[in-house]
């Protein structure tokens, strides 16, 4: 005779929706999460290796952008604990462990870095659009939309950077 499956634990729901937080805008934080714990790491490594000194300063305060974000986007879950669901996954925009290794010891580090800031800042902007039209809690539809802001004005910006 089979057991009866066990019940799912509603904890990690309830807590959410005790915080305000729909699933929806609980996804989106923890994927702009995800995605800026592995941006910084890239930007970081713009900020100490691009050879243009525009696109080191630009890696920079880039990534002292993202880390504000990320305390922004941890104090919207407030006690809601963060789940990295996307841990280790390779996701268009999130740049992997491998990427970054890779990009380390690329001989055309600054147009490598390039493309991946690139592909960093396009598909977070699509995630941003989603979040700030999608999710029901106003800050995180708020916390969404500055995102955009950002990511559109940093596009622009790479553009004129000169390599």
């Amino acid at each position: 005779m089979r057991s009866p499956a066990a019940p799912r634990d509603p904890a990690p729901r309830a807590r959410a929706v005790a915080s305000g937080l729909d699933a929806t805008a609980r996804a989106f934080v923890e994927l702009t999460i995800a995605t800026d714990d592995q941006a910084v790491k890239l930007l970081d490594l713009g900020a100490s290796h691009a050879a243009s000194p525009g696109l080191r300063a630009f890696a920079g305060a880039l990534a002292a952008t993202r880390r504000t974000e990320l305390g922004e986007a941890h104090a919207i879950l407030g006690s809601v604990p963060y789940v990295n669901n996307h841990a280790g996954h390779d996701m268009p925009g999130m740049p992997t462990e491998a990427e970054l290794i890779g990009l380390s010891y690329s001989t055309d580090f600054d147009t490598d870095f390039v493309r991946l800031v690139r592909a960093h800042l396009s598909e977070s902007t699509t995630v941003a659009r989603s979040g700030a039209t999608s999710a029901r809690d106003e800050r995180t539809r708020s916390f969404a939309s500055t995102m955009l802001a950002e990511r559109g004005a940093s596009l622009r910006e790479l553009d004129t950077l000169p390599r």
